[in-house]
């Protein structure tokens, strides 16, 4: 039985080592073997006792126990040889305390104090450590040996177990087992390399707490029933909790109510996807009642991964509470900004690149009345809306770089309202760059300019009409000549009529009567063209504009007012450069702007007079229009050698109703007026003193299309 038994435990206790001995199998794998071995130490143990106290009843019995001791003894050596081979140091102690057997690994452990030998077998617990006491003082002459002995009685007596690290420097693990004979095991295990790695996985996992804490989110995990396992320090700051607070505690506990069904909808998609992560924003529950803004991103690990392939989760939770607030700031701009592009009264639309609508408001929708917002949307603006500008201009946008200039866009465009009535509009287009200085948006903006309009085109009449009321006396002398000369030969040719005596045959004064009837009819056609040129100049535009010739329009504005500057003792000079291509406008528009400037020339070198009150000088008055080629532009120039423009009054220039002239010699309109007819032909027009004396304006106006064609001369 003996034998069958030392097999059997030397069988398991190789099995047991093999099982825990490999460094692959980890530290549970070990804990385990050395569990099973100290099992098997405990029943190998027993059986020692057992039999020995059985062998001493024999030998005490009869002679005739001897063999049965023999075969005890036998059993206990086999016994002994299969606990030598266990790497964990047993050393069996009767009821009485009495040292009963060891085996060699027990020895060895502590071989540095003098280890054990069998001559020790039958001593007490105590005598045992009384020799151990003696070669301590021997080895470790300096070491404090008084309450050693001490210590070691109270654990063996209170089967206690305990680390400790031995002369040698190596840690062993002693423990005290009862056995139920009333004796004890005593297990002497060498845990050196288990202690190691628990000290480098502590301080991992110290290493892993100062990162994960360093954290600004939070760090969890949960557990296969879905409790906290693990949360980092940074769930203090951000719920108000401590981790211990949580260990154990389920997500929904910090989690609003409200929101409980999106984390379980969470929840079941990471059962269905494992290793797949997942985000999840929502409401959380702070300590103190309140509630913050969460972003939690978790994933469950893979079943492989996983012990038994069980459910866990692994998370980050942020806070982005700021964000929420920011966000529902800008949702709240947003409205406010859509209100107030909704109720704008001006039409506003957004389109891409593909000049496609992509944000309209309802200035713009209900322009199209029946028609809503899914109708205009992804609709091309061109599909809507026939002149939405120049498409050159767009293209140029969006290839422009992020440092290359874009300018707005201003313009206008007719359109037939529900009532038959034409309305003007004023569109402006500006271009919108994204963060990387692209062009990728356009937002026209179009203002009901019809009222203005009208207005300004009364303001433009009015004005017209007072510059032709000032013109008025140059144009009657200018008319007055011809009338006088018609006169005269008309009175001419009656008084030689009636001297020519009645018997004198016609053909004889035909001659006469040529002469004086032609003078007369070129007279009347000189009066006619000035009232020709005036009619034209006070006569309403048409509507639309239309290209026309810049020079001929220039020279019929000298013509008006030539005979005035002539009275005046002015000099009128041209400097009309051939070739200048049409521009786009009215050229009656553009008569009246230059007519004033004429006019305000005239009224400055009329003023200019010599120091003393001496007569006044004559001055010149120049003209001018050339074509810029590289740039598509027409200038026109009206410059005078006047006394010029006061530097203070130089940035008011165009200002409406600001004149420098004495009150009932000026309205103040009158320049005002031309920079608002320049504007609306899509020009420019300055004002400058010349270095050599005198004023300097300056009007660039782009030139028409070229595929625009002038209107017949009797058009104009």
């Amino acid at each position: 039985m003996g034998s069958l038994a030392g097999f059997g435990l030397l069988t398991t206790v190789v099995v047991a080592v093999a099982a825990g001995g490999s460094r692959a199998a980890g530290l549970q794998s070990w804990m385990l073997a050395a569990l099973a071995i100290c099992a098997i130490g405990l029943f190998g143990a027993t059986i020692l006792l057992w039999r020995a106290e059985r062998a001493a009843a024999a030998r005490q019995a009869a002679e005739s126990a001897t063999a049965a001791e023999a075969g005890a003894m036998r059993d206990i050596g086999k016994l002994e040889e299969a606990l030598n081979v266990i790497p964990i140091g047993f050393a069996l102690y009767d009821r009485h305390e009495r040292l009963v057997a060891f085996n060699e690994p027990y020895n060895r452990m502590i071989r540095h104090i003098g280890g054990i030998d069998r001559t020790m077998v039958g001593l007490t617990y105590e005598q045992v450590l009384t020799h151990y006491e003696g070669q301590m003082k021997a080895a470790f002459p300096d070491r404090d040996l008084s309450a050693w002995k001490a210590e070691y009685l109270k654990r063996f007596h209170a089967r206690t177990s305990i680390d400790l690290q031995w002369e040698n420097g190596r840690v062993v693990r002693l423990a005290q087992i009862q056995i139920p004979s009333g004796g004890v095991v005593l297990m002497r295990m060498d845990v050196s390399d288990l202690k190691q790695r628990e000290q480098e996985a502590l301080a991992a996992q110290k290493r892993f707490d100062v990162l994960v804490n360093s954290l600004s989110d939070a760090v969890f995990s949960t557990d296969r029933d879905g409790r906290f396992s693990y949360v980092s320090g940074a769930m203090l700051p951000l719920l108000g909790y401590r981790p211990d607070e949580l260990l154990g505690r389920r997500p929904h506990d910090i989690t609003h109510p409200d929101d409980h069904a999106g984390l379980e909808a969470c929840i079941e998609r990471l059962r269905q996807n494992r290793g797949v992560s997942i985000a999840f924003a929502h409401r959380g529950l702070c300590k103190d009642g309140t509630i913050r803004q969460v972003d939690v991103r978790m994933m469950a690990t893979e079943r492989a991964d996983s012990l038994g392939g069980e459910f866990a989760v692994t998370g980050v939770v942020r806070d982005v509470q700021r964000q929420h607030e920011l966000a529902e700031r800008l949702r709240y701009e947003l409205q406010r900004l859509d209100s107030v592009v909704q109720s704008s009264g001006a039409a506003i639309v957004l389109v891409d690149r593909d000049m496609r609508i992509i944000m309209a408001n309802n200035g713009f929708i209900n322009a199209w009345p029946g028609r809503s917002a899914e109708d205009v949307i992804g609709k091309p603006l061109r599909a809507l809306i026939e002149n939405v500008g120049d498409q050159r201009v767009f293209d140029a946008w969006f290839a422009a770089g992020p440092s290359d200039p874009v300018e707005r866009l201003e313009y206008e465009n007719a359109r037939t309202d529900r009532q038959g009535r034409r309305r003007i509009y004023h569109v402006t287009a500006n271009p919108v760059r994204d963060t990387a200085g692209l062009v990728q948006h356009i937002v026209f903006l179009a203002v009901d300019a019809t009222e203005r309009r009208e207005a300004e085109i009364q303001l433009f009449d009015t004005s017209r009409l007072a510059t032709v009321g000032e013109m008025a006396s140059g144009v009657a002398h200018e008319i007055n000549q011809p009338l006088t000369i018609i006169r005269f030969a008309a009175e001419s040719l009656l008084e030689q009529l009636q001297d020519t005596s009645p018997d004198v045959p016609l053909a004889s004064v035909s001659g006469l009567v040529d002469a004086k009837l032609s003078r007369i009819v070129s007279q009347t056609e000189r009066a006619a063209l000035i009232i020709q040129e005036l009619k034209g100049f006070a006569r309403q535009p048409d509507a639309a504009p239309r290209p026309f010739d810049v020079p001929a329009t220039l020279s019929a504005a000298a013509q008006l007012l030539r005979e005035q500057l002539r009275l005046s003792g002015i000099e009128e000079e041209l400097d009309l450069a051939p070739g200048c291509p049409p521009v786009l406008g009215h050229d009656s528009r553009l008569q009246q702007v230059i007519i004033n400037l004429i006019l305000n020339s005239r009224d400055a070198i009329l003023e200019r007079g010599a120091p003393g009150g001496e007569a006044l000088r004559s001055g010149t008055i120049r003209i001018g229009a050339r074509h810029l080629a590289s740039t598509g532009k027409v200038v026109i120039t009206v410059e005078d050698d006047g006394p010029g423009i006061p530097d203070a009054v130089l940035p008011r220039l165009f200002e409406p109703f600001f004149t420098t002239k004495p009150t009932g010699k000026g309205t103040g309109l009158g320049l005002s007026v031309g920079y608002q007819i320049v504007r609306q032909m899509g020009g420019t027009i300055t004002a400058e003193n010349r270095a050599e004396g005198g004023a300097r304006f300056i009007m660039t106006l782009d030139a028409a299309p070229t595929d625009m064609d002038l209107p017949p001369p009797d058009a104009a």
